[in-house]
């Protein structure tokens, strides 16, 4: 599988995962949207039907005495009354009815058995009889125009009922809005889906990128330590057979044997150590071992734990402290130690002969500001970015004569950043380095714990 493949498959996933989620929410919503308008669309319409027909049907109450038959003077009651299979040029007069027909309203007149005998404003024609006496329907009219119609008894003034009133409300209007509603959910939740794939498929590149980063470190970092166990662990190996299968092997030659794999032991167990530290930093540490530590003790003991090294690589170490109170800071004694011998080994590994190497102790507001400076070869600008990786050095051939594991560096960026704090380096090929570490000061009037090494 290749790197590319890697990435964008868990990307395609998560993208088409994150669109379909996305899709299914916006149909529900959707769904229940429309269920809603609906419902309440026909809740509005039976209550206006409704009250309307209880109105005309405490006015007409009075008029009629037979069932099923118009009295004689239907036309001065209802002036916009038309009948069946009579003449009808009505006007209407009355302005709440004329506000009600151009709302799309209708109302009309059916007998016993449901067949239309008058309509108000119109001839009663416009809607098929309605022989089962259906009491609420939605039916078209003879121009396909919708209406929601409801169908009320009406009583006369002696209880006996007459026949029935039914009103009628177009729902024209409401069906175009719910067409529109339709189209939108349609057509607008695909190109929402859309829209979201690919502002997934950036945000799923956004969340992965760090994974897939992390990853690749994990792969570089797993490589390179394999190489580093490989070497010790194959030279270890050839020795040993070597001295198997020499049977003649004298005591001088079996001590050096011995002291050979003491040494490949001695790599493997530092390798171990600092690659077991590693994980440590990583991990969330503990502050429980944390105490005030003096840094004007831990400058002045570092120059003297390593000036036996410095003067056996030929190098000048000296240390400058250009304050004049205790400095301190709140930390692991054993790994800020660890961070500045890192610091000031490789200042000297990477000094030439009769360099100079000097450990700098001052402060800013609140932060202490330790500093190793060298004269020696330098760091190249292409080599700064990664200076602080794992297992990466300036030479890249491995040579054990020119470092260690690679894991220095990347020791002291860890220590640094555990303790809050940051570290810089400045660096110019054939000039020297200067690496800078700034930590938060500890305000303390105590003692400092900070002891003597030896």
């Amino acid at each position: 599988m290749n790197r590319n493949s890697l990435f964008n498959r868990p990307r395609i996933r998560l993208s088409i995962l994150y669109a379909s989620v996305m899709g299914g929410i916006f149909l529900l919503l959707g769904y229940i949207t429309h269920y809603v308008v609906d419902k309440a669309s026909d809740r509005i319409v039976d209550r206006e039907i409704h009250l309307l027909s209880t109105m005309m049907n405490s006015k007409l109450s009075r008029a009629f005495q037979k069932p099923g038959e118009l009295p004689q003077n239907a036309n001065q009651i209802i002036p916009e009354l038309c009948v069946v299979n009579q003449g009808c040029q009505p006007k209407l007069r009355d302005a709440m009815l004329l506000d009600l027909m151009q709302d799309g309203y209708y109302l009309q007149l059916l007998n016993l058995q449901g067949q239309p005998i008058a309509a108000i404003g119109e001839l009663p024609n416009r809607f098929p009889p309605n022989p089962h006496l259906t009491a609420s329907y939605t039916r078209s009219d003879q121009n396909g125009v919708p209406y929601h119609l409801h169908l009320m008894p009406l009583q006369m003034q002696n209880g006996q009922r007459w026949g029935y009133i039914q009103v009628g409300r177009s729902v024209e209007n409401f069906d175009e809005y719910m067409r529109g509603l339709h189209l939108l959910i349609f057509f607008g939740v695909p190109l929402v889906m859309l829209m979201i794939g690919g502002a997934s498929w950036w945000l799923a590149g956004l969340a992965i990128r760090p994974i897939y980063q992390a990853y690749e470190k994990m792969q570089e970092f797993t490589a390179n330590a394999a190489h580093e166990l490989r070497t010790p662990i194959a030279s270890t190996k050839a020795i040993l057979e070597v001295a198997l299968e020499d049977k003649n092997l004298t005591l001088d030659e079996s001590r050096q044997t011995l002291r050979t794999l003491h040494r490949q032991n001695d790599r493997l167990s530092r390798l171990a150590q600092d690659l077991l530290l590693l994980s440590r930093l990583d991990a969330n540490p503990s502050h429980d071992l944390w105490t005030p530590i003096c840094l004007n003790d831990l400058v002045e003991d570092l120059e003297e734990d390593l000036l036996s090294v410095a003067m056996a690589a030929g190098i000048t170490l000296n240390h400058e402290i250009k304050i004049d109170e205790k400095i301190y800071v709140n930390g692991n004694s054993d790994q800020i130690y660890r961070l500045f011998s890192n610091l000031i080994t490789n200042a000297i590994q990477y000094s030439s002969q009769n360099g100079k190497v000097v450990l700098r102790l001052n402060r800013n507001q609140n932060q202490a500001i330790i500093s190793i400076q060298d004269n020696g070869i330098g760091i190249p600008k292409s080599e700064l970015l990664h200076l602080f990786d794992r297992f990466h050095r300036v030479n890249s051939d491995r040579n054990r004569q020119s470092g260690g594991a690679g894991l220095g560096l990347a020791i002291a960026q860890a220590i640094t950043k555990s303790h809050h704090g940051y570290i810089q380096v400045q660096s110019e090929v054939g000039q020297g380095s200067t690496f800078t570490v700034r930590l938060p000061i500890f305000q303390t009037q105590g003692r400092s714990i900070w002891s003597h090494r030896d």
